[in-house]
C-alpha cells in the first residue's frame, strides 16, 4: 500500500518514478503520430523557395493542430504561416525530392493559444471506414485495405489512396475492415447497406475503433454518397462526396476535442484516479495526464489506499479534459463533482473523479 501525501507538486517523485521506468511506459492510446510533421513539393532548393514550404509545411500542420480546413489560408493564421521558419524543429529533403518538415509542438501551441484559436492535441479518435459499393451489374462490395474486386471502375479508382490523404490531412486515424470469415461472420453486404447499427458496432468493437463511419456509394453518384457516422451511441447523416464524408466526421470530431483557451478554468482543480497501487501505475497515469492537451500543469496532492490526487492547472475546460479522458480508455469515470474537505477544514473541489482501467 502507498502511503505518501504531499501538498506541493510532487516533482521529485515523479521524476525518479519516470526514469527508473524508463521507455516502456505506453502513451496514450489515441495519440496520433506525426501530428506536427508534414511534407511538401519543393522544386530547387533556394531560400525563398525553402521559406514558402515551410509555410506551405505549416498550412498542413494548422489544419490538423485547430481541426479547422480553413487554417491553411486563413487570415487568422496567416503571421503564423509567414514567420513558419521560426517554429521548424527539423527539416530534410526525403528520397522522392519532398521537403519534410517537423514543427516545435508546444510553441507552436503556445502561439494558438495567443490568438485564441482552437488546439486539437493528440486526443484523436481511430474511425472505421466501412465504404459499401455498389457498381452495378451485380457487383457490390466493401471497400478493404486492399485490391478485392478485379479492374474497379473510375469512381472507385484510387478511393485508398484519397481516403489515405484526408486522413493525413485532418489527423484522424482511419482503418478499413478486412471483411475476411471473421467479419462476414458480422457484417454482410445487405447489412451494412441497410445500414444495420448493431452489426455496425460490433464490426467496431473487432476494431477497438472509437467511431464507424459509414458510407454507401452507388455506380455513377460519387457526389451522393451516404454517409452515416455512429459516434458515442449517437447517429449523425449528411451527403457527399468522400472528401465531405471524411470532412464531416472530422469537424464533429474537432468540436468535441478540441480546446478553446477561453473556457479554460481558472484557478486549480482536483482530480482523484482509485486503484493506484504502485509507483509504475502511478507514473502511468501521471504521463498521460500530463499530456492532456487542456493540461498545462499537473502534480500530486495525495497517493495513499491506492487512490492517487492530482491537482491540476487547465488552459481548457474541465469538458476537454473528462472528454480526453473518456477517449483514451485508461481511466473510467466514478462520477460527478465531489467535495472533499482539506485540512484546515475548508472544502476543497475534487472536480473529476476516475478509477484506473488494467
Amino acid at each position: 500500500m502507498l502511503g505518501i501525501q504531499l501538498r506541493q507538486p510532487f516533482l521529485a517523485m515523479s521524476a525518479v518514478a519516470l526514469l527508473w521506468l524508463g521507455p516502456g511506459i505506453a502513451d496514450a492510446s489515441v495519440s496520433y503520430p506525426g501530428l506536427y510533421e508534414a511534407e511538401v513539393v519543393m522544386e530547387q532548393d533556394t531560400q525563398a523557395r525553402r521559406a514558402a514550404a515551410f509555410s506551405e509545411a505549416m498550412g498542413i500542420v494548422l489544419v490538423r493542430l485547430t481541426g479547422r480546413l480553413d487554417a491553411a489560408s486563413s487570415p487568422e493564421t496567416r503571421d503564423l504561416r509567414r514567420s513558419a521558419e521560426r517554429y521548424v524543429q527539423q527539416f530534410r529533403t526525403t528520397r522522392e525530392g519532398k521537403l519534410w518538415v517537423a514543427f516545435d509542438g508546444a510553441t507552436l501551441g503556445e502561439a494558438l493559444a495567443e490568438l485564441g484559436l482552437p488546439i486539437w492535441g493528440a486526443e484523436r479518435p481511430t474511425v472505421l471506414l466501412v465504404l459499401a459499393i455498389d457498381q452495378g451489374g451485380g457487383k457490390r462490395f466493401v471497400l478493404t485495405p486492399e485490391d478485392e474486386v478485379p479492374d474497379p471502375d473510375p469512381d472507385t479508382a484510387g478511393l485508398r489512396d484519397r481516403i489515405e490523404e484526408l486522413s493525413d490531412l485532418r489527423g484522424v486515424p482511419i482503418v478499413m475492415p478486412l471483411m475476411d470469415a471473421q467479419d462476414r461472420s458480422v457484417i454482410s453486404f445487405t447489412e451494412v447497406w441497410g445500414g444495420f447499427d448493431q452489426a455496425l458496432l460490433d464490426a467496431g468493437d473487432r476494431y477497438r475503433t472509437d467511431s464507424v463511419l459509414l458510407g454507401r456509394l452507388q455506380a455513377g453518384a460519387a457526389d451522393r454518397i451516404r454517409w452515416t457516422l455512429y459516434d458515442q451511441d449517437q447517429s449523425y447523416r449528411w451527403t457527399g462526396n468522400l472528401d465531405a464524408g471524411i470532412h464531416q466526421a472530422s469537424d464533429r470530431f474537432a468540436q468535441r476535442y478540441s480546446v478553446t483557451t477561453g473556457a479554460a478554468v481558472q484557478g486549480e482543480i482536483g482530480l482523484r484516479v482509485n486503484g493506484v497501487d504502485s509507483l509504475e501505475e502511478y507514473a502511468r497515469v501521471f504521463k498521460y495526464l500530463e499530456a492532456l492537451t487542456a493540461v498545462r500543469e499537473v502534480f500530486l496532492r495525495q497517493l495513499e489506499d491506492e487512490t492517487a490526487e492530482f491537482g491540476m492547472s487547465l488552459i481548457g475546460s474541465v469538458e476537454n479534459v473528462d472528454r480526453a479522458i473518456r477517449l483514451g480508455g485508461m481511466l473510467q469515470s466514478e462520477g460527478p463533482v465531489m467535495l472533499d474537505p482539506d485540512a484546515s477544514g475548508g472544502a476543497r473541489p475534487v472536480m473529476l473523479s476516475y478509477r484506473l482501467i488494467r
